[in-house]
């Protein structure tokens, strides 16, 4: 009974956090922190919406998504436009940096610039593995997402909890100071805090996707992926199947949709709040208020500072910290891009139709293969600071524009007895005014305000 919000805590303790967390606390302080507030709660709108839908019938919402006027070819446009920008392995780019300072003992310059790209490469292609082994693709992701929530939440609960007590009050009262701005502050910074916080961009979306995984609701009449090894007898149907609305089946639904309310306030959003907090808070204790770090250099100033504190040991220890955070995100993000994509050619591609269902694995390693090729060239000429940033900024749109295409898409695709309610429906738009919200401002700022300041 545990799991997609369990699995996407994991996942959502990412890049992001870890980078842009600190970076903003240590230029704003923690009164900044209530961004992040807002930001989870709009996404827990989101992520209810979009799995309500897969309760009903088993698919994807972004598969619910195509079924909508005026059909595929403009949605696939659409989204093909929103994934080109998170299409870049950034986090295995990032996640080099980490190993190759723990490799050299300090953080790695331009001439280590080899080293860290050999090293963004064994990260990326490790990210195969765990989607090659088990019955069904999900369990493997799963198990790799519970283990990096559990030591990277434990390491830095213990160096919150002993070493830096003084910042807790700090952090936590920053997230309920709404409103709070600095003077002259980096807006395009910010906002690419918010939309990291908690999951953000399409990500928010593979929370449909594993409610089928795991085999919730409808999900459980529809399959799942198998994995490359173990899943030979595990079958994915070419479309979802739906339930007749009786009193005794409307009841097992509610229950369902209970069941994962309560998982999202239970353990997802206090884990990605944590998760969201405990980076920030290393640079509240560890650093000068006011520093102005970008990428790397915070994460690495930040563990500096705790080893003068505590003790040279926690240099590394901070640093396989940071390395965990970005590597095992880099499977989820992968493999949410790749099941995306595959789930819509599973349902919409009349070539693809006559297979068998457990043939969908074929498609999806294929898939899968030339995200590999992709990825490969991209490490090449990534440049991993400043992807991080148009990233999630950009994201911000695709999180904002996909809240309103859940509210059309449930209301014209769901039974009226399964619609939402209309404070649903509220939240879910307050989640796109949140996004397009914070988009439309770094773009003013960007764009427009800059270029007319004489």
């Amino acid at each position: 009974m545990i799991g997609p919000g369990l699995l996407m805590a994991g996942a959502n303790i990412g890049g992001g956090e870890w980078l842009l967390g600190p970076e903003v606390t240590a230029r704003y302080g923690g009164s900044i922190l209530w961004i992040a507030t807002l930001a989870i709660a709009a996404q827990v709108f989101f992520n209810l919406e979009v799995m309500r839908y897969a309760l009903y019938c088993g698919e994807p919402m972004f598969v619910g998504y195509f079924r909508l006027p005026p059909g595929p070819i403009l949605w696939t446009g659409v989204y093909l436009a929103f994934d080109f920008i998170g299409v870049w392995p950034y986090l295995a780019s990032n996640a080099a940096v980490p190993f190759a300072a723990i490799i050299l003992g300090r953080l790695p310059t331009e001439a280590d610039a080899t080293l860290v790209r050999s090293l963004s490469y064994v990260v990326f292609l490790g990210a195969y593995l765990p989607v090659l082994f088990g019955r069904k693709i999900y369990n493997a992701i799963q198990l790799c997402m519970i283990v990096k929530a559990v030591l990277v939440l434990g390491y830095l609960l213990v160096i919150n909890l002993i070493w830096n007590r003084g910042a807790w009050g700090e952090a936590f009262s920053g997230l309920f100071k709404f409103g709070m701005l600095p003077p002259a502050m980096d807006w395009a910074t910010v906002a690419a805090f918010a939309g990291i916080a908690g999951a953000g961009g399409l990500s928010n979306m593979q929370f449909s996707n594993y409610v089928r995984e795991k085999g919730w609701g409808m999900g459980g009449q529809v399959g799942a992926i198998p994995s490359a090894f173990g899943g030979k007898t595990i079958k994915l149907s070419h479309v979802g199947k739906v339930f007749p609305v009786t009193p005794e089946n409307l009841d097992r639904w509610r229950g369902w949709y209970r069941h994962i309310v309560r998982e999202q306030l239970i353990i997802w959003v206090p884990a990605v709040t944590l998760g969201a907090m405990l980076p920030a808070m290393l640079s509240l204790g560890f650093l000068p208020r006011g520093t102005t770090v970008k990428g790397w250099e915070g994460a690495a100033m930040t563990a500096k500072g705790l080893a003068e504190h505590v003790g040279p040991a926690f240099w590394y220890l901070t640093l396989t910290c940071g390395l965990l955070v970005l590597a095992p995100t880099q499977i989820t993000q992968m493999d949410g891009m790749v099941r995306r994509w595959v789930d819509v050619l599973w349902t919409g591609s009349r070539r693809l139709l006559h297979l068998d269902g457990h043939k969908v694995k074929y498609v999806y390693y294929s898939v899968l293969a030339l995200y590999g090729v992709w990825g490969m060239i991209a490490l090449a000429i990534l440049n991993p600071a400043q992807i991080v940033k148009t990233v999630a900024n950009f994201w911000n749109l695709a999180l904002g524009f996909s809240a309103v295409l859940t509210v059309v898409a449930n209301r014209r695709l769901l039974p009226k007895e399964l619609r939402p309610r209309w404070f649903m429906e509220l939240g879910a738009l307050y989640c796109a005014v949140f996004y397009l919200g914070i988009f439309c401002v770094v773009a003013y700022k960007e764009f427009i305000a800059d270029k007319a300041t004489p």
